[in-house]
């Protein structure tokens, strides 16, 4: 039997724990069923928002993947990483903590609706704590898929910071996005405050965009319409989605050079 493929999911959102849009579902579903099926060995990851109660879903803090000291511009934030399990699954979910960036109540905006001026720093908090927490795993994922706006910028690092390691140097990047409009820009300014590379391809667009450049293959859910025309839609039927997502994922890898 051929083993399982190793994917590392990152999301902005995950039922139950925070649902704005669509990939919430999304993201729990194909772990779930790929994992129950056997072609999978999941990593699932996403921030720890304010409204994730510690108590009500037994997080606790894994001391060993903990401490790390995550570059943004000229300053540096510490990140703690929680686990839980999804209720009623044989599902963990790594939450990635940090007082600054994270424990407000709300996942892009606040409940005014006022989206945070710092989204941006707060999803290259994300994906650097993502990556880095995978290199303390000492994990090789074969698929980084990546989901919703705050995961836009894992396709970037993978392509840039992290594409000499080991660990990363031969994952393919999927990138499924939420369809949000979000305000935050990653204009030259924001780039060069952040130290992040003047691409381009990201000057001027917003986090999903960036998500959907960078990555090899963007991955619509079933209620967006694709704007490439090189992009795959998932359909609505769960089934549907699972096979749809395997043959997805065997197809990058197929791709890989020996």
């Amino acid at each position: 039997m051929a083993q399982p493929m190793r994917i590392l999911f990152v999301s902005s959102e995950i039922v139950p724990y925070a649902q704005v849009t669509a990939v919430a579902e999304l993201a729990r579903l194909l772990p779930e069923r790929l994992q129950e099926a056997g072609l999978v060995e999941p990593r699932i990851m996403m921030p720890r928002y304010g409204i994730v109660s510690g108590r009500r879903n037994r997080l606790h803090e894994v001391i060993r993947l903990s401490g790390t000291h995550v570059p943004i511009g000229k300053d540096r934030e510490t990140l703690k990483v929680k686990v839980a399990s999804i209720p009623g699954i044989r599902l963990q979910v790594y939450f990635m903590d940090n007082t600054r960036f994270f424990k407000r109540k709300g996942v892009y905006a606040d409940k005014e609706g006022t989206e945070f001026p710092d989204n941006v720093s707060r999803a290259l908090f994300f994906g650097r704590a993502v990556l880095e927490t995978v290199r303390k795993l000492g994990w090789a994922p074969d698929i980084v898929h990546a989901f919703g706006s705050l995961a836009g910028l894992v396709p970037l690092l993978l392509s840039t910071e992290y594409a000499e390691d080991p660990l990363f140097e031969r994952a393919r990047r999927i990138y499924t996005p939420d369809g949000l409009t979000l305000k935050a820009r990653l204009t030259a300014a924001v780039l060069e405050k952040l130290k992040l590379p003047g691409d381009e391809r990201l000057i001027d667009r917003s986090l999903d965009e960036a998500g959907r450049a960078l990555a090899d293959i963007v991955a619509y859910p079933a209620s967006l319409q694709p704007v490439e025309r090189d992009a795959v839609q998932f359909a609505a039927e769960p089934d549907a989605v699972v096979e749809q997502a395997v043959s997805l994922y065997e197809q990058l890898l197929s791709s890989v050079p020996a």
